[in-house]
């Protein structure tokens, strides 16, 4: 991996001075040149985000194009630490991004394979049928609000970025903006995602990373058996489910058979709750340092909220550079014990916590720069002004046919 220069980051700068000085924390990336120092702006007064998507809506879908291509145009001459970041990973990638592929369908458990006494037939929902909504909606109902609406994910299986939805819709990333997300802040999650896995993990990934099932055989598009165990909230288990997993991850066919008895339950639960375990501990803590990577006070897993300044000291203490960082991340089995040290470390060092806080501060003040460039936008098109969306323009006759008949 290409290493990151090291910032300017400097241990005796104070909080305040920090926010007056985020373009000085940049200064030294590759093939850039210096900034002078930019106070960040902070978000219009007054302004809601609501008020701000409403007259997103009233531009004409051509406005909504041209708006969202000055967007993003003018955030990657801010010249912020932020966008010096994005730029870095961006770089990761070196393919055209129309190569990178479509995530597929998400495989799910065969009954007949699995749990062959127990063929219970698996229906697939649509991703719009209200009760895939209702159960998405259930199982993400602790997940994160302030995080960015991604177009790309790193898919832990297969060890590969793959693109989710169109990462050129107007909409998006207008809406992002006004979160304080740049554009490719999403691709970058995902590619520095990628640069942290060594693929130990890969073989649980991928088996807690088939589709959710209920009993009845009902598959749920939009959730894996990943999601499922990590949403707190009570799950149906089938046997075809969790006995996958133990034929994928341990190779056992006879411990357990299909239909496992009520008496078995707990030893098998907990033997496959030890597989998920390993898998959220490699997988958790490299998602959160790669959000942390770009952004301040964002939101992370519950697992690693409570760290999130300590996250920015350890970024800092590496100069943000992810190949300087990578040399230190445990394996999953340590991970607990590793966090508790470095944790322990960090607070009990007032200069180390300070700097994880000025490193948030520095990249918060980032974030409300792009706020404050996507308002600006709007009062240029006139939307902030408006009270409705214009009229399409009347359609143009077609010319009269004057032969003579």
């Amino acid at each position: 991996m290409r290493a990151l220069p090291r910032s300017s980051f400097a241990l005796a700068l104070g909080l305040a001075l920090a926010l007056a000085s985020s373009g000085a924390l940049w200064a030294q990336q590759p093939k850039k040149p210096k900034a002078a120092p930019v106070a960040p702006v902070a978000p219009a007064p007054g302004i809601s985000d609501q008020r701000l998507k409403e007259a997103w809506s009233f531009l004409t879908p051509e406005e909504q194009v041209g708006a969202a291509e000055l967007l993003a145009y003018e955030l990657k001459q801010l010249g912020t630490f932020q966008q010096g970041l994005i730029d870095f990973a961006r770089a990761l990638e070196p393919r055209d991004l129309g190569q990178l592929p479509l995530q597929p369908e998400t495989p799910f458990y065969a009954p007949e394979i699995h749990a062959p006494r127990q063929p219970i037939d698996r229906k697939r929902l649509a991703a719009d049928d209200p009760r895939a909504i209702k159960e998405r909606e259930s199982r993400f109902a602790k997940a994160p609000k302030n995080v960015v609406d991604s177009a790309w994910r790193y898919d832990w299986a297969l060890r590969e970025v793959q693109r989710i939805k169109d990462d050129r819709d107007p909409t998006r990333l207008f809406d992002n903006a006004i979160a304080g997300y740049p554009p490719d802040l999403d691709l970058g999650i995902a590619l520095i995602e990628r640069a942290f896995d060594d693929g130990k993990q890969q073989a649980a990934l991928t088996a807690f990373g088939h589709a959710y099932t209920d009993r009845s055989g009902t598959v749920y598009p939009g959730i894996t058996l990943y999601d499922a165990w990590s949403s707190g909230v009570e799950m149906e288990m089938p046997d075809v489910d969790v006995l996958g997993v133990i034929h994928d991850l341990a190779n056992d066919w006879k411990t357990w058979i299909g239909p496992v008895p009520d008496s078995q339950h707990e030893r098998l639960y907990g033997k496959v709750y030890e597989y998920y375990q390993l898998a959220r501990d490699h997988r958790g803590l490299r998602t959160a340092l790669a959000q942390t990577f770009f952004s301040g006070s964002v939101g992370l897993s519950p697992t690693f909220s409570g760290h999130l300044d300590r996250l920015h000291t350890w970024w800092d203490e590496h100069s943000s550079t992810p190949e300087e960082l990578l040399k230190e991340l445990p394996a999953s089995a340590k991970s607990t014990a590793f966090l508790k040290r470095w944790s322990e470390r960090i607070d009990k060092d007032a200069k180390l916590t300070q700097r994880g806080q000025v490193r948030r501060a520095v990249l918060d003040g980032d974030a409300a720069r792009v706020r404050a460039k996507a308002v600006a936008i709007l009062e240029e098109f006139g939307a902030m002004q408006r009270k409705s969306r214009p009229a399409p323009p009347p359609p143009v006759p077609a010319p009269e046919d004057k032969r003579e008949h």
